[in-house]
């Protein structure tokens, strides 16, 4: 009967794993898709609306090198900036994260001088400007602006942005996303994902409560696994622990399928494990081990009805 316990044990570290692993994701989903073509009906660009891997990518090209000053002994800080998106509608309001994919091609980078004579590093930018109400009535717009740097060459790369929603005054009324290129370079742009977070039944930070408890299940489940073992090893309480186990089998079946059942609501992966997890391991566990803790019984009735012919005899 050892294998009851070490399978009934393994139920104990699958459940801590999986909650531990659920806080480290935050469960996403896409609020609305920003396709340049279509978008590209309804406003200019600041770019060409190309085709690429049978989606549409915007083209954003700087042919020009960064200028020098006229006595060639500095180079002006003037980077070529475009805004190539702005979002005023309702769903910010549920926008947790804006996500965008860039390929690059020749990107410069390197080292500027302004008419003042300050020296600064200068690179491509991807930057994410959100907009708030004033503080106070009558004061001016807050703006917070989140960028990612990035030069030279390189496939399509995902950077994705976190909307600040802990602003005091409320959440941004507007997001504007920026290209800034200090030199020369070309850079395309799949469509802006806006995503949002998932509805569940509980949050990702409470799954590690959630999932401690199923690991205390667990491991409550392991011991009296181990004490249900040791009972068919000595061939008492046949009825309670083939009643018993059954009982166990019909509880893994039940989790098995609420846990189908949440995945087909789209429930995030933290909720449905909770479920799914102990009940296949609770169905698998004791389904393989009753024909065992059967036949170990009947084994020791055999036994001693023989025993009992014997001394009769």
């Amino acid at each position: 009967m050892k294998r009851l316990i070490q399978l009934n044990l393994l139920l104990l570290l699958i459940s801590s794993a999986g909650a531990q692993e659920a806080q480290l994701q935050e469960p996403t989903k896409t609020l609305q898709v920003y396709d340049w073509k279509d978008l590209s009906r309804q406003q200019a660009l600041p770019g060409e609306v190309v085709s690429m891997d049978g989606m549409s990518v915007l083209k954003i090209e700087n042919t020009n090198d960064t200028p020098s000053s006229p006595e060639g002994d500095y180079i002006i800080d003037s980077p070529f900036v475009v805004s190539f998106l702005k979002i005023t509608n309702s769903v910010i309001k549920k926008t947790y994260w804006v996500s965008c994919e860039l390929k690059y091609e020749n990107v410069w980078s390197g080292m500027v001088i302004n008419s003042n004579r300050v020296v600064r590093s200068r690179s491509g930018a991807l930057k994410l400007v959100e907009y708030y109400p004033p503080s106070a009535s009558g004061g001016d717009e807050r703006i917070k602006v989140a960028n990612f740097n990035f030069d030279g060459t390189s496939n399509w790369q995902l950077y994705r942005f976190a909307v600040d929603r802990t602003e005091s005054g409320g959440l941004p009324t507007k997001l504007e996303l920026k290209l800034s290129l200090a030199g020369h370079g070309t850079v395309y742009v799949r469509p802006i994902k806006l995503l949002g977070v998932t509805s569940s039944w509980w949050s990702a930070k409470q799954s590690g409560a959630v999932g401690g408890a199923v690991g205390i299940f667990g491991g409550v489940i392991g011991c009296f696994g181990g004490l249900l073992g040791c009972l068919a090893g000595f061939g008492k309480a046949r009825k309670f622990v083939l009643t018993t186990t059954k009982i166990l089998i019909a509880l893994g079946m039940f989790l098995a399928i609420t846990g189908i059942v949440v995945i087909l609501c789209g429930q995030p992966y933290f909720v449905w494990c909770v479920f799914l997890l102990p009940g296949v391991i609770l169905t698998l566990v004791f389904s393989l081990n009753f024909p065992t803790i059967q036949r170990r019984y009947d084994d020791l009735e055999i036994r001693r009805m023989a025993s009992v012919d014997t001394m009769g005899s």
